[in-house]
């Protein structure tokens, strides 16, 4: 079940960087005023760090969580 979501948040990552990347193209393309051009390029590369900042804590979350010296407390319990 883990690799499942794991696998469908790979694949929202996906699709969300190339969304991002097609609607930077669309803005380069048709956007005359700079000042909106920056806006727009500065909302989709925060956009796109706030997905993948998501996906990489899904995707690869389990790794750091293992050696915690908190993690097996409730093992130590008599």
């Amino acid at each position: 079940m883990a690799n499942l979501i794991r696998a469908v948040f790979a694949l929202f990552w996906v699709a969300s960087a190339a969304f991002l990347g097609f609607l930077v193209f669309l803005v380069i393309q048709t956007e005359v005023n700079p000042k909106m051009l920056w806006s727009w390029l500065v909302m989709c590369s925060l956009t796109f760090v706030s997905v993948t900042f998501l996906a990489h804590n899904i995707i690869f979350g389990h790794h750091d969580r293992a050696n915690a010296p908190h993690h097996h407390t409730h093992l130590n319990k008599a």
